[in-house]
């Protein structure tokens, strides 16, 4: 038997060995834990039952399953699949502007402003840069500047100190992780995780942007040759 078929039974067990004893953790059944003062203190008598059903759900124990040689060549194959969608998976992906124009220098977001229109005719500016396309703070020619700060926020959450491939990566991987899809990139849950992040970048299906949108069948394919299982 081998290594997680042993898992699953073990937790399969301690699954049912809770279920079990289920009513003498619950007492009454109220949901409520007497204090020594009368107090009561709702929502703590279930607490290890909830914590144990929780822990051993199929859907969330399921990224446990997977391992790390396997997790992370998915991380790499999922951002290999947001790079060909956003149009950046050739060689020079992690210097190329919005457009197709490319920059010098990694020492910072290239901040370059450049209008467009967008599917529903709207112009618009953007400061899209790297092979993520993120946006930063930057200027315009009326002395303004652009608002969204999504590359500025990764950069100061995660305390990247440049705008190097590997920052990129690690400000990519934030992102998702910040939608809720990491576990499900890890883990091989590849249409779960595009559901998750597509609203991050406007070339993903279902992104709702006004902008070209890129089908599921032709990422799944991008996802899988570039290395990425499916659970």
């Amino acid at each position: 038997m081998n290594a997680w078929t042993l898992t699953a039974v073990a937790s399969a067990l301690l699954l049912l060995f809770a279920a079990n004893r289920r009513d003498d953790f619950l007492g009454a059944g109220d949901g409520a834990l007497e204090l020594e003062d009368g107090e009561l203190e709702q929502g703590q008598a279930g607490g290890f039952i909830d914590w144990s059903l929780a822990a051993f759900d199929p859907a969330s124990y399921l990224p446990s399953m997977v391992d790390d040689m396997t997790a992370d060549a998915n991380v790499r194959a999922f951002l290999m699949t947001i790079r060909v969608a956003e149009g950046t998976a050739g060689p020079n992906g992690y210097r190329t502007l919005f457009g197709h124009r490319l920059f010098d220098s990694f020492d910072d977001h290239p901040r370059r402003a450049v209008q467009f229109t967008d599917q529903a005719g709207r112009t618009l500016w953007t400061s899209a840069a790297g092979a993520y396309q993120f946006m930063a703070v930057s200027p315009l020619p009326n002395g303004r500047s652009t608002r969204v700060d999504t590359w500025d926020r990764m950069a100061r959450k995660l305390g990247l100190a440049d705008f190097s491939p590997s920052s990129q990566d690690a400000a990519a991987i934030g992102l998702i992780d910040e939608a809720g899809g990491l576990q499900d990139v890890r883990a091989g849950r590849f249409e779960v995780a595009i559901g998750k992040v597509r609203r991050v970048w406007a070339s993903l299906p279902g992104a709702g942007y006004a902008q070209r949108e890129r089908s599921l069948s032709s990422l799944l394919v991008a996802y899988r040759d570039a290395g990425g299982s499916f659970a």
